[in-house]
């Protein structure tokens, strides 16, 4: 019996050992399998650094206006007699837009000659008699007081004659301005008066806009506006010519924010617009500047970068290890970047697949 049981406790010694050795084979196992698994190689998509032609582009959207863009008014009171274009027309400078009533200018003019006529004769006759007292003084004939009274007279008559003069072109000048005329040349935009309305001087008569050369007015971000620069080509595309591109120039950089709290500053960008079809202003621009270029130059994805905001770097695949390298961004083109250090042509870029990389990380790829 006593044999029995020492068979029985050998054999359960046994067993217990037996799980010990198991359970310490299987754990070193794990082990094994986890550290197996923490080196696998992280599946990437690489893409070789090459060089491009990069240019890049600060865009926005505005509003065509017109290069010049006149209120014109009248500048004397009466009846209109005569309207003489229409919304539509195209006008040259000096053109006669509108005719007020000159009836009483015309005699204010006439009147205006006869006092100028009558002021010269009486000048003529004053300007003899002094020249004819000077020499009669030379000889003792006039006395002193004669001589100047003459010319006294004399002085007299030339005042009247020059203010004369000055009526004449004062009522000539009140004549020209019943013909309300255009001051620049351009298209008739609006009209505002009809034939029998009575004006008075600072009402408005007609709109006229000058569009043989277009501008748009554009509002651009802070942190762009430093890359604009005056004459920078710039491509112009409008809805009501899809599919084509018309370029342009910068014309203006504002250099004070549009609003007091804004970050926006105005910018204008100039077209010609003489084509079949001009640009009309009020329509809406798409407008790409150029503002800087960039040719044969290393050009990364966006998308490859990690930390683009505060320090840029990628992943760069050197024997199957990925290696992290800070990099100085140039100008951006699109979702494309220009490499100005950390990087040569060549260099295998991680592309995808960075998110799960650190630096050291083991990789493969295809």
């Amino acid at each position: 019996m006593l044999k029995k049981k020492r068979v029985i406790a050998a054999a359960a010694l046994l067993l217990v050992l037996v799980s010990v050795l198991f359970l310490a084979f299987t754990s070193r196992q794990t082990q094994a399998d986890a550290t197996k698994a923490s080196i696998r190689p992280v599946a990437v998509e690489v893409t070789p650094l090459a060089t491009a032609n990069l240019t890049e582009t600060v865009s926005a959207v505005g509003t065509v206006a017109a290069m010049r863009d006149v209120v014109v008014s009248s500048e004397t009171a009466g009846r209109i007699t005569a309207v003489l274009v229409k919304v539509g027309d195209n006008v040259r400078q000096g053109q006669t837009l509108v005719q007020v009533d000159a009836e009483l200018k015309v005699i204010a003019v006439e009147q205006a000659k006869a006092q100028l006529q009558a002021a010269e004769t009486n000048f003529k006759k004053a300007q003899k008699d002094f020249e004819r007292s000077e020499k009669l003084f030379k000889t003792g004939d006039v006395a002193d007081v004669e001589l100047e009274g003459y010319r006294l007279a004399y002085h007299s008559a030339e005042a009247q004659f020059k203010s004369a003069a000055v009526g004449l072109k004062l009522a000539q000048r009140q004549l020209d301005d019943t013909r309300v005329k255009a001051p620049i040349s351009g298209v008739i935009a609006s009209r505002k008066v009809e034939v029998g309305e009575m004006v008075a001087p600072g009402r408005e008569v007609a709109n006229i806009v000058d569009i043989s050369s277009i501008k748009v007015r554009l509002s651009i971000p802070e942190e762009e506006v430093g890359k604009i620069k005056v004459k920078q080509p710039a491509a112009l595309r409008v809805d009501s010519r899809p599919g084509e591109v018309i370029q342009g120039s910068v014309y203006t950089i504002g250099s004070k924010a549009e609003t007091p709290n804004g970050h926006s500053y105005p910018v204008e960008v100039v077209v010609q617009n003489k084509d079949v079809a001009p640009l009309k202003v009020g329509m809406f621009a798409r407008v790409d500047i150029q503002a800087g270029s960039a040719n044969d130059a290393l050009a990364i994805a966006k998308e490859s970068i990690v930390n683009e905001e505060s320090n840029p770097a990628v992943f760069v695949v050197e024997n199957n290890v990925a290696r992290l390298r800070p990099v100085k961004l140039g100008i951006r083109a699109g979702d494309r970047y220009q490499v100005l250090e950390g990087l040569r042509a060549g260099d295998l870029v991680v592309s995808f697949g960075q998110k799960s990389l650190k630096d050291g990380s083991a990789v493969h790829y295809k």
